[in-house]
This record gives structure tokens, sequence and C-alpha cells, in this order.
């Protein structure tokens, strides 16, 4: 339970003036959108659509009423435990993300192209780490067509994790494959519905650009019942403007379109306000993900997010380092320990580094880490009568130890936190400083975690209806 208080960057009034500004673009400039179908939506909501223009503009009472419509939470269930991962109120749940083309082998300790079998191996191990609560597909593999790497994705998270799954959907006919996989896995439509497992990972273009993809995505899903992350992630000075208040705005009213749409197809469709608002570093000409930019702006689309009772989410456990260094252990932890300070319910970025370009699997270990250390942290120090019962001092006495005490076998588990990986040994002068780096360490403990690991049971039949589903079983 958390007891620690949520951080908060924006007063009541600088939130309502944010609320505003996103309204008022909505209203005065509107979202790109060109699909005849999607328009139709939008026209029946009470929006102004413009065909010719191809341009929707969204008055404010539409807005409200979409944002009435919304669930204040998502639950989405393990399916080995049964328990539901709850996306709403003050909870943080750290996962996976990301779309990287490369790994950081942890055989060769070289760089290469992902292929199917790492996003396989990514999702074994994610089922082992304690803190990575929800799956999304970290990488694409190279080999599968452009067109269904999202299915093939997919489908390799469904086949070798139990943890929720958020799946890429690149297409309206992609979204009622995502479904119809995971509807063979559940054992038929209405038992995933009892019991859902899986939801959407949609990604909006900045600025204020409704893709057809993404339209086509949110109408077949919303029609099959799937819920859906949905994130905007302008880059400020770069496809979002310069001062970073407009350009959470901005984030949040393309957010807020997409979340129009969807409760015009489905009016019952889970949903969770996420923005990746980020900055252009205008020395390096690159997206940064590391800096206290991103940071923030996570903190007020958080505090926004909740302003609405809506669920949050984006990117956090981020940096732009190129290896697993000083560099990147510093930016994960601030961009992660900000996320969770402001209660964002959806954290994903485990697994990552590079800017997002690369992954590896040592790097989840270390995430798993620093989660833990954060999830850790927000749980506070618990102060009730059990937890001062001072008898233990009085049995100890001056000058004495607990060391052997019942009191600390009994509580030391739960009290303190419980490393894996990091360094709290003595200080071996005779020993090069490098000599067992985090990196190290955990590429030290992956065989140890895999060890005995049984996947999902998932019957041969079922495997070759997915296989059949996808329409490509691999470039064997």
């Amino acid at each position: 339970m958390r007891r620690v208080p949520v951080l908060k960057m924006l007063s009541d009034a600088e939130l309502l003036r944010l609320d505003q500004t996103s309204r008022d673009i909505l209203r005065e400039i509107g979202t790109a959108c060109e699909l005849p179908e999607a328009l139709d939506y939008y026209e029946s909501a009470g929006c102004h659509v413009d065909r010719e223009a191809g341009r929707v503009r969204i008055p404010d009472h539409v807005i409200s009423k979409t944002i009435a419509m919304c669930s204040s939470e998502m639950r989405l269930y393990n399916r080995k435990t049964g328990e539901p991962v709850i996306f709403g109120g003050d909870n943080v749940n750290f996962g996976s993300v990301g779309v990287a083309s490369n790994i950081f082998d942890i055989h060769t300790d070289e760089f290469r192209v992902v292929v199917e079998k790492d996003v396989a191996d990514c999702a074994q191990l994610a089922d082992t780490l304690e803190h990575l609560k929800f799956m999304i597909a970290p990488c694409t593999p190279s080999e599968a067509p452009t067109e269904i790497s999202d299915l093939v994705t997919c489908k390799n998270l469904l086949l070798n994790t139990s943890k929720p799954i958020f799946s890429d959907v690149y297409s309206g006919e992609n979204a009622r494959k995502v479904a119809a996989m995971a509807y063979e896995v559940a054992g038929g439509k209405e038992k995933f519905h009892e019991k859902p497992f899986l939801a959407m990972l949609l990604t909006l273009t900045s600025p204020l650009h409704m893709r057809d993809d993404v339209c086509e995505a949110i109408i077949e899903g919303g029609k099959e019942g799937l819920g859906a992350f949905i994130e905007s992630g302008p880059m400020s000075s770069g496809t979002g403007p310069a001062t970073l208040a407009l350009n959470v705005a901005m984030a949040n009213a393309e957010v807020l379109a997409a979340f129009v749409l969807a409760k015009a197809v489905n009016p019952e469709m889970k949903l969770i306000h996420a923005t990746w608002a980020r900055i252009l570093d205008m020395k390096f000409a690159a997206c940064a993900h590391g800096g206290p930019e991103f940071a923030i702006q996570r903190v007020a689309s958080a505090q926004l997010a909740k302003y609405y009772g809506l669920p949050s989410g984006g990117g956090c456990i981020l940096g732009d380092s190129k290896s697993l260094d000083i560099q990147l252990g510093m930016e994960k932890m601030g961009t992660g320990l900000f996320a969770a300070l402001a209660g964002l319910n959806f954290a994903c970025g485990m697994g990552l580094f590079a800017d997002e370009n690369a992954i590896c699997l040592e790097s989840f270990i270390i995430d798993n880490e620093i989660c833990g250390w954060i999830d850790h942290a927000l749980k506070g120090i618990r102060v009730d009568e059990e937890a001062l019962n001072y008898d233990i001092i009085r049995e100890v006495g001056p000058k004495g130890h607990f060391v052997t005490t019942k009191h600390t076998r009994q509580h030391y588990k739960t009290e303190h936190f419980q490393t894996n990986i990091l360094d709290r040994g003595f200080l071996a002068i005779d020993k090069e400083p490098d000599k067992a780096t985090m990196r190290k360490r955990a590429k030290a403990l992956y065989p140890k975690l895999l060890a005995g690991y049984e996947g999902p049971e998932i019957s041969q039949e079922v495997r070759d209806k997915i296989d059949e589903i996808v329409g490509w079983k691999g470039s064997e």
C-alpha cells in the first residue's frame, strides 16, 4: 500500500489553464482526420467535421461528455495468478515498452538487429521479474513483415508471458486479429471479457493528426471490446511547441481527440490517458528521454489525468545513454522516480536504453532492481503500535545488538529492500573496481532466473490457430 503522498507540480489553477488550453486547441484548431468512417463517428458525437479539409473541431461539451463516460480504472489479469493489475487511483505499475530494432546480445556482448526469438526471450524473462507488472513488446523483429510485425510480437507475448499484455496495433484488420488471438488463448470471447488480459497500445502523431491506421484500430478494437492505452509524444521544439506547458496541453488535446472517437465507437471502451511528451535536444538534434524535461512532463500529464479522473500512463525508466553506465542509471532512476511519485498508473520503459533504440536482457534485470527500489520507497515508513513496540529494545538493552533476535527475523525482509544485484559487500582493495559491474552481476543472474522457468500452458491446437491468424511462421 502506498504511503508516500503524490507529487504535484501544478496548482489547481494551472491544471485548469492547461485543460482550457487543450479545449481551445480542439475547438478552434481541431485535429486532422481523413478516414471517412472516423469522420462519421466524430460527426455523430457532435463534432464539427470539414470533410473536404479533413479537419475535426471538437466543442467543449463533447470533450466533457467523453471524459464523463470514461472509467477511472482499467483492470487486466495475470493469466497465471488470476489476480488483476489495476491501472487507476494512486497505483504505480511498472512495465516494458518500445519498438527497439537493436539488441545488445547477452551472449556475445555486441549489438545486432532484433530477431523474433528476442521478443520471446524478453517475455520469458519478464515473467520472472517481480516488479514488472505488465508487458509491451520492447522490440520489433527485423525479419517480420512490417504490416504484421504487431501480430508477430503479440503472438510471442501471448505464448511466453502470463503477465498482462498491451499489444501494438497497426491497422483495423490487425486489431481484429489481436482480439482473435486473445480469444483463442482465453478459450473464447466471453471468457476473455470476463477476465481480460490484453489491451491495445496506440500511438498518435503530433501535431494534431489522427492517422488512418490509428482510427481504424480504435474503431475495430472498440467493436471487439478491447481496452486501449492511447499516448501522444510531441517533441518540444520539433513536433511540439518549445514551451513545456503548451507541449503538454497539445499532447493532452491529441489524447482527448482520440478518446472522443473511442467513446463514439464504444461507450464502454476502457482507456488509459497517456503522454510521451518530450523534447528535441537542439544541441544534438535528437529526441531526449532521460532529461528532467521528460520527467516533469510526466508529472504534469499524470496530474491532468487525475484531474479528469482517468487512469494515467506514459514513459519512464528511460535514458539516452548508449551503454549501461552511470548516465543511464541516473536517467532511469530520475524518470522512474518522478513518475512514481506523481502516481503514474502505467509506467513503462523497462529494458530500453539508447534513446529507445536498443534493448538488452541485462537492462531488464537492472531496471527491475530500480523499480523495486522505487516501489519500496513509495511504501514509506510504517508507524503503528507493532512497529514502535520498544520491548525489543528493553530485551536487548544498552550495548547489545539486534542481529540474532526474533524481532529482526520477523521484520527485516519486509522493512528492508531485498536487493538482487546491488553491490553492498565490503571493499576489496586488492581487486579492480570494475571487476563485477552491475551489468556483469545482472548477466550472472539471468540464467538463475530462467532456471526451471515454465511458460504459459497453451495447447498445440491453440498455438496452431494463432499461427494461422498471424499468417506468418517466421523466416525459417
